[in-house]
């Protein structure tokens, strides 16, 4: 039976209706950008709580542990920490990265927070020193207790990740859309996402609405795979997951 999940963020936090029941996942952007203080993360969780009574929460980790300035992410920030800004990001083996660990984990913890969201920019590869980094990376979190879902951008091939994700032992997330090509298809070999990826059912073209053949698409997927786990986000979330739940009714 396939789950489904909310990636939540400014974009579609509003005007959501109380309570979502059939929602078993929420992964929360802002922690990404800004993680709160244990003391705001705590109240922050109560609030999606209600708004989803059933779901597991999920924060994604600060960028400061994974992206660098290159990748411009710092700019559209408030929370920052001291030290050379190169030492910052890319799951760098640095004093900064681990104070950056360091200090976003009290919000993880208080959010309850038995998995986190890791994504990658284009500087995470999957060559050598890459893949070093996030073994390291991930032997280190689970020493924390906790389980990792990998939302990796740039050069890794949805069906490579798959793989070093069992390698790992970790959950990896795709999109399942491309500017508004169609999810890949688990019985066209041509169109593999890959063993046990969850998808992001995520439209990035012009109009964030899915179509229905993109729908379509979707349903054929969970069809095939039916434990596919299924994440909406972007500023229609709400929309698109009220239309693919009524198309597998």
């Amino acid at each position: 039976m396939a789950r489904f999940g909310f990636l939540l963020n400014e974009a579609n936090a509003r005007g959501l209706r109380s309570p979502l029941h059939d929602v078993d996942l929420v992964l929360t952007e802002r922690t990404f950008f800004d993680p709160p203080r244990a003391a705001a993360a705590k109240r922050w969780l109560a609030q999606i709580e209600r708004t989803f009574p059933d779901a597991e929460v999920m924060p994604y980790v600060w960028h400061l542990v994974t992206h660098a300035v290159e990748d411009g992410i710092q700019t559209r920030t408030n929370r920052t920490l001291p030290g050379h800004p190169h030492a910052f990001g890319h799951l760098q083996d640095t004093a900064e990265v681990a104070e950056a660990w360091q200090s976003s984990l009290p919000c993880y913890r208080a959010m309850e927070a038995k998995t986190i969201v890791l994504r990658t920019p284009s500087g995470v590869t999957p060559g050598a020193v890459g893949r070093q980094r996030l073994r390291r990376f991930v032997e280190q979190r689970r020493a924390d207790g906790l389980n990792i879902v990998w939302e990796p951008d740039g050069l890794w091939e949805p069906f490579q990740a798959s793989h070093f994700s069992q390698e790992l032992g970790i959950t990896p997330m795709a999109r399942g859309f491309s500017a508004g090509q169609a999810v890949p298809d688990p019985t066209n070999p041509d169109r593999i996402l890959g063993p046990g990826i969850w998808i992001r059912a995520e439209s990035i073209s012009s109009r964030p609405r899915l179509s229905p053949d993109q729908i379509d698409d979707l349903v054929a997927h969970v069809e095939v795979e039916p434990e596919t786990v299924l994440i909406f986000g972007g500023p229609l979330a709400l929309a698109n997951f009220t239309a693919v739940q009524a198309a597998l009714a």
